[in-house]
């Protein structure tokens, strides 16, 4: 069991070194000073959300630990890292994991460099610093799409990195689906909302945005039974394994089940 008392300050150059260079290697590239051990970092893309690293009494810098500031990507950490023992966090921070190797600690922040990046709003925030000068005109309406989509697709990869059902990533196989679709959102900060997208092979993307398959709350997939025994076979409908669905997600997912006749 991970010992969060033994936490040492990071003045050890070797060790501060390590932090730093894990720290730089996964986006977060401002050192932004140091405070009760920990030293404090910012992302130079204007990713929202400092973290914090500091190190413990091991031998070899064990335990590691990371804390985060932004309150969603701690939450989504918690779930994904269940064996992360909470730690002593920094007054600023929502969340703080002890990891015992130094491998499972730079995993920890790379995902929270990609978590904060994709979350709300900082897509959206990029989207109007990218279309702040267009007007109105059909191309500029064409452009805004455009760029939204791009963005919304980046997000999307960054949050979810793999198709979840199948586990496929390489990008040419991979469609950035929105859940409620871009014409039907109230407002740009909702097309660009991760929570309303699933990042998905092309096969179940097409079988999705045509409401021949949906998910419950639970993550689950719904079928509907128009759907050939044939494309069942190539969805693998029997053996994919549970969508990981936050909150935002359901809300969007039963718009979708509601648009389709699930329910």
């Amino acid at each position: 069991m991970i010992s969060t008392s033994s936490r040492r300050p990071t003045a050890h150059p070797i060790l501060r070194t390590e932090l730093e260079q894990a720290a730089w290697n996964h986006g977060y590239r401002r050192p932004n000073g140091e405070a009760d051990g920990w030293l404090w970092f910012r992302s130079d893309e204007g990713v929202p959300g400092e973290v914090a690293l500091a190190c413990g009494a091991g031998d070899d810098g064990a335990p590691w630990f990371l804390a985060v500031e932004h309150a969603g990507v701690a939450k989504i950490l918690a779930s994904e890292f269940p064996a992360a023992i909470s730690g002593p966090a920094p007054p600023s921070c929502k969340g703080a994991f002890a990891f015992a190797q130094q491998a499972e600690m730079r995993r920890a922040l790379s995902r929270a460099f990609r978590l904060a990046r994709s979350l709300p709003t900082f897509p959206f925030t990029q989207f109007e610093a990218e279309v702040a000068g267009l007007g109105n005109t059909e191309i500029d309406r064409i452009v805004r799409q455009r760029v939204g989509q791009d963005l919304f697709r980046a997000a999307l990869i960054d949050y979810w990195g793999a198709c979840p059902l199948t586990g496929v990533s390489d990008p040419a196989l991979l469609r950035a689906s929105h859940i409620v679709p871009w014409a039907d959102c109230a407002s740009d900060a909702e097309r660009l909302d991760v929570f309303n997208g699933l990042l998905l092979c092309a096969h179940w993307d097409a079988a999705f945005d045509a409401g021949l398959v949906s998910f419950s709350d639970d993550g689950a997939v719904l079928v509907k039974p128009g759907l050939s025994a044939k494309a069942q076979t190539v969805l693998s409908v029997s053996n994919v394994p549970l969508l990981s669905l936050e909150a935002p997600h359901r809300l969007q997912m039963a718009r979708h089940r509601k648009s389709f006749g699930f329910e």
